[in-house]
């Protein structure tokens, strides 16, 4: 008698469904219990007549060709639809690639869009350098409704926002967002990779579509880079015909390894969420800290909005250390001494792995601009995020202690 877990799963815990969720191989006679790596770049047909069928969508073929898929993305993109409670999903190369297949299969030239003006940089240097190009209109927000309200035009198409932002972790009422987008008839896209699944669920808030960068918390072993696109099977009709002709599928070997990591995913997300909240908390008590940038400490700008919305704050907390004075320069030379000082957390880009890394948003994500051009965009030379892994919280803490006593 063969398991069907498949009615019992909607209902089930997020450790649960990250193991059990797309992976039903009862139809392969050899029932393997993980899901084969599909290494192949075609499909064989025995007839014509089985193109036609799959052609003409009678067929429960995935696909003729890789480009357009295999079974081991599709799982992988099954489990993340379990996650996200969407009707469909696709995953692509990178976090970035998700974002631009969203917008470019949502909007076309002469289009508007609007997104907060604070967020992973990478993403306005897309919208700054290449949308712009192809004529869609970008304009920049606060971080407010109001804000985000003030910005649309009669052309607006579509709102993007990260959910918290990098680097401060601010939030926007998704909620409100939405009622207001319907009201124009925009749609509504959110970056929820600081948020991860575990804490955050953008569809049931309402959003058209979410994107996650696979590459973090998801993953959450630092060794892969993907992303997907989740939503309606409408909307991501839209952006899987851009993707597949664009060719930016991950190859079947980068699925395997992110449903393997995703496995665990409930498990290591409620250690990230638990140490990162100990360390906000540790690092708020000393005195070599200005601030501390984290979602569930009452200190927060967004803190009561984080209470209502967010079911854990995450794995990453931004603080400012104090300079010998206020100035950015000043705020650099201690920010580099701090993370330079520090033995277990790893100076580098990308957040969400068991390894903690830290780094300074002035120097990884802005060193093209000088200390006044960062200031106006809201970075402080003397900033560090730290994404908190998966050692002991406790070691954590006494080697932020002894980096913080250099100062």
């Amino acid at each position: 008698m063969r398991k069907d877990r498949n009615k019992i799963l909607p209902a089930s815990g997020v450790s649960t469904r990250s193991i059990h969720a797309g992976h039903d191989n009862t139809r392969d006679p050899h029932q393997p219990l993980i899901t084969p790596v599909y290494q192949t770049a075609s499909y064989a047909f025995d007839e014509v007549a089985g193109l036609w069928a799959y052609y003409d969508k009678k067929s429960d073929r995935l696909a003729e060709y890789a480009r357009y898929g295999t079974p081991t993305q599709r799982a992988l993109e099954e489990t993340l639809m379990s996650l996200e409670s969407a009707e469909d999903c696709i995953v692509m190369s990178s976090g970035m690639n998700a974002i631009a297949t969203a917008i470019c299969g949502l909007l076309g030239q002469g289009d508007h869009m609007v997104s907060l003006r604070e967020g992973y940089r990478g993403t306005f240097k897309l919208f700054d350098q290449h949308l712009a190009r192809f004529g869609i209109g970008i304009s920049y927000s606060g971080v407010s409704l109001e804000a985000i309200q003030a910005a649309c035009t009669e052309k607006t198409k579509l709102i993007f926002v990260e959910v918290p932002t990098n680097p401060y972790l601010r939030l926007v009422d998704i909620e409100a967002l939405v009622k207001f987008a319907r009201g124009r008839g925009i749609y509504t896209l959110v970056d929820a990779t600081f948020a991860s699944p575990m804490n955050f669920n953008a569809l049931r808030q309402g959003a058209d579509l979410v994107t996650h960068s696979l590459t973090k918390f998801l993953n959450g072993h630092n060794d892969v880079i993907a992303g997907a696109v989740l939503g309606s099977k409408e909307l991501i009709e839209k952006a899987r015909s851009f993707r597949n002709l664009f060719g930016s599928n991950p190859d079947p070997h980068q699925c395997y390894l992110i449903s393997r990591g995703i496995k665990s995913f409930g498990v290591r997300m409620r250690e990230h969420n638990r140490s990162a909240l100990e360390i906000a908390r540790f690092l708020e008590k000393q005195p070599q800290i200005e601030k501390v940038w984290y979602p569930l400490l009452e200190s927060h700008p967004d803190h009561a909005l984080a209470k209502k919305t967010l079911a854990g704050g995450g794995g990453i907390v931004s603080f400012q250390v104090k300079g010998k004075d206020g100035s950015q320069s000043a705020g650099l030379k201690a920010s580099t001494q701090v993370v330079e000082a520090l033995k277990l957390a790893t100076i580098g880009a990308s957040l969400g792995g068991v390894e903690s890394l830290v780094h300074q948003p002035s120097v990884m994500s802005y060193a093209d601009m000088d200390a006044d051009a960062r200031l106006k965009e809201g970075i402080y030379d003397n900033l560090i995020r730290f994404s908190v892994g998966l050692e002991d919280t406790a070691d954590l803490i006494a080697d932020l202690q002894q980096a913080l006593a250099t100062l």
